[in-house]
């Protein structure tokens, strides 16, 4: 039996592939991947915080840092970086092969089947936005996704490429492979135990040591209500990233007690830095598709309608990508938006809870459309958006604390030698997986404790 440590193990996941046209793809197996791998992370670009023009340097950092690379290829050649010849999905590739060179690697590459279902929904994707471009323009980056391909052809001689039929498909060959790569029968054997068979709950997890953010949230919102004449207020959740905003995202939708009747909606645009965008996914969350242009003054009557009869919560994933995202987001989504209700004679007492996860510490001092303290004070500016004290790293009491409600809160008992062992490892940085959350996935406890 070899030793455990000799067997290789992925974690992180550099998943690349254009990212509108494969978008339903993409959000698939990264979905797949965390609901049936512990240990595994996937992180999309649209989590990551970096203006347009860091974009390229951002990617090959991500690649040189994670354990495997998922390519999924379809019809689109897609965006190219200034001064560069190859768009970044090819880019990504190249630094993959790069990195981990020739031989065995953790390189996975996936391919519709000619002719499929998946293959038919990726092309008619990709003629949504060659439809959008000069005819010579379309044809040019439809041939250089055809040489693309060619090349990573040319490449996995020897190596066998993932070819499939549907998304179901999709999602099962790239659990497998993964799975396959971790040898993850041999680990289990090493270990003398089954894995663990169940995630702890990402609401769960998003709670350990945020207590100053939900201890400013509170009464930010009691303030809120107060103000009867106010329609809608809007709060910045921040840090820098991976420290647990997504994490934090899912305790703010699964806080049932401060939403009891209220509509809560959670997710982002295809292009969150466009505020179009935005209100093409709001109207969809409200279940009222537009029928015209996506104004804000749209989103508005369709919002005051809403709000007749209940709040609605909003809950955002990402501001975006853009260097600008969080001015972008409010001046040109937020305060119009505002001013836009505001000119509606309120129906009812529902109003707009609106929350924005930005993956980047806000810049000090903030810009004044920002108001960082007494979120709860008689003189806040709605116009503004109140950001929440920002994430910070968590410390092995906060885990301990934590280890020790959840017995209330999810009927899991650990004894105090067995939260001290978890804390310590916790939070005991070792490279793999990074970050305190994914440790505390990976220890496997949720499942065993009673």
């Amino acid at each position: 039996m070899p030793h455990e440590a000799e067997l290789p193990e992925i974690g992180q996941i550099f998943l690349s592939a254009t990212a509108q046209d494969c978008r339903v793809y993409r959000e698939a197996v990264r979905d797949f991947i965390h609901d049936n791998l512990e240990s595994a992370r996937i992180f999309l670009q649209e989590n990551w915080a970096a203006g347009g023009q860091y974009v390229e340097k951002v990617c090959k950092r991500k690649v040189q840092e994670c354990d495997a690379y998922l390519g999924l290829f379809g019809h689109r050649y897609g965006w190219t970086p200034p001064l560069q010849r190859r768009s970044i999905t090819e880019l990504e590739f190249r630094w993959a092969v790069e990195r981990w060179g020739a031989g065995e690697a953790p390189i996975f590459i996936f391919r519709p089947v000619p002719g499929s279902e998946a293959d038919q929904h990726l092309r008619e994707q990709a003629a949504q936005f060659h439809a959008q471009m000069p005819p010579a323009e379309a044809e040019a980056d439809q041939a250089a996704q055809r040489e693309f391909l060619a090349s990573v052809d040319q490449w996995a001689g020897g190596r066998i490429q993932v070819f499939y039929r549907s998304p179901l498909q999709l999602v099962g060959k790239a659990l497998c492979c993964i799975k396959d790569w971790d040898q993850e029968v041999l680990r289990n054997a090493s270990r003398g135990r089954y894995a663990a068979p169940g995630d702890i709950p990402r609401d769960e997890l998003g709670r350990i040591g945020r207590d100053a953010q939900i201890n400013a949230l509170g009464p930010a919102l009691e303030a809120f209500r107060d103000r009867r004449s106010e329609r809608a207020a809007a709060f910045l959740i921040h840090g820098p990233e991976n420290h647990g905003q997504l994490e934090f995202v899912e305790f703010l939708r699964n806080w049932h007690d401060e939403w009891d009747g209220m509509d809560v909606h959670c997710g982002q645009a295809d292009e969150p830095d466009s505020a179009e965008s935005l209100i093409c996914w709001a109207c969809s969350q409200l279940g009222e598709p537009l029928l015209g242009e996506p104004t804000i003054d749209a989103l508005a009557g369709l919002l005051a309608v809403r709000l007749a009869a209940r709040s609605v919560v909003l809950i955002l994933r990402t501001a975006g990508l853009e260097a600008t995202r969080l001015t972008l987001f409010h001046r040109r989504f937020w305060l119009p938006l505002q001013a836009a209700l505001a000119a509606r004679p309120p129906a009812g007492r529902g109003r707009l809870y609106c929350f924005l996860a930005d993956h980047a510490p806000l810049p000090e001092p903030p810009d004044a459309a920002f108001r960082q303290t007494g979120l709860d004070a008689d003189d806040v500016d709605y116009r503004q958006i109140l950001a929440l004290p920002p994430l910070a790293p968590i410390s092995a009491r906060q885990v301990r604390s934590w280890l020790a409600e959840i017995r209330r809160s999810a009927g899991v008992h650990i004894d105090e030698a067995g939260r001290e062992q978890i804390a310590d490892y916790a939070t005991t940085p070792n490279g793999h997986p990074p970050d305190v959350f994914n440790r505390l996935i990976l220890h496997g406890f949720w499942s065993r404790a009673r």
